[in-house]
């Protein structure tokens, strides 16, 4: 079952008299329990999108339903985390669950049980009393998430969820984003500008350029259709037969040997063929594309 179903949005904006295009015919599937990941460099779409699911702008052509539902009837079930999500300064940690269980409209012992859930589950219960100018920038993060699920949300946006936080915290915020998808079985839909963050959270993803979908599908999908080889490094103990190695299509390096091969290449033929030659390979690595090498390359096709 879709969770999200994206029907030819379109969205225009005006400047300077001139009237663009954010969006243009946008269609996507998003499937129920699945995580995400929309790419895209700035100013492709993804801010504008988020704000029709969430109700924030109408698209001028299209439709979105979640759960087979217009946005706005549904808004109780959506929570959205964005970058540098704040609450006001004065509010400690329990405050904040508390404003937010009323906004809610959830029922006193409902909320008091959700609250210690989501404390414990985000490592919040010794900060309970602590005002959130004071919490450090991870703490802050875990707070927000933890927010966001006190609704028990079915669909969870995720804007730039590590933008600026340290490289420890950011690990710890993406181990949370696993643990939220595979406890509560949350849709989640991610934005990042870090590919590795999107490979190793993401079921599938789509890049959206100047408003328009290119690619939908999971990573490796998405790679093939844009990279069709990968570099193959062999290091031998001691190089013998150069002749036969380069005739073979290997670039030599003292003792490395390299070779673009392509995806779905017997490997184990090409490493026969160096020891056929009499060399003890002592070291193997393959160098396929990454989702970054595929964002370069999409992002600055024309």
């Amino acid at each position: 079952m879709n969770a999200i179903e994206i029907r030819n949005v379109s969205k225009r904006f005006k400047e300077r008299d001139k009237h663009f295009h954010a969006l243009r015919n946008v269609s996507l599937d998003i499937r129920k329990g699945e995580i995400f990941g929309l790419l895209g460099p700035n100013g492709a779409g993804k801010t504008t999108l988020i704000n029709i699911m969430i109700n924030l702008l109408e698209p001028d052509d299209g439709s979105v339903r979640i759960f087979g539902k217009p946005p706005q009837e549904v808004l109780e079930s959506i929570s959205i985390v964005a970058p540098n999500s704040r609450f006001h300064w004065a509010l400690n940690v329990g405050d904040v669950f508390s404003v937010f269980s009323e906004i809610y409209n959830i029922r006193k012992e409902e909320a008091r049980k959700r609250t210690e859930s989501l404390a414990r589950f985000f490592s919040l219960e010794r900060l309970m009393k602590r005002k959130f100018s004071s919490l450090s920038t991870g703490e802050s993060m875990r707070l927000s998430l933890a927010k966001a699920l006190l609704n028990h949300p079915k669909v969870l946006l995720l804007d730039e969820p590590t933008l600026g936080l340290d490289p420890e915290i950011a690990i710890r915020v993406r181990e949370e984003i696993l643990r939220i998808n595979r406890k509560y079985r949350t849709t989640i839909l991610l934005t990042s500008h870090y590919m590795h963050e999107v490979e190793m959270l993401a079921d599938r993803i789509a890049f959206i350029r100047k408003g328009e979908i290119v690619d939908t599908g999971t990573v490796e999908k998405v790679k093939l259709k844009h990279f069709s080889d990968y570099e193959l490094i062999v290091k031998v103990r001691k190089l013998s037969a150069a002749a036969p190695l380069r005739k073979k299509g290997f670039r030599i390096r003292g003792n490395i040997l390299t070779k673009n091969i392509r995806i779905g290449d017997d490997v184990s033929e090409i490493i026969s063929f160096v020891k056929s030659r009499g060399m003890i390979v002592t070291d193997i690595e393959s160098r396929k594309p990454s989702l970054e090498d595929y964002f370069v390359k999409i992002a600055g096709e024309r």
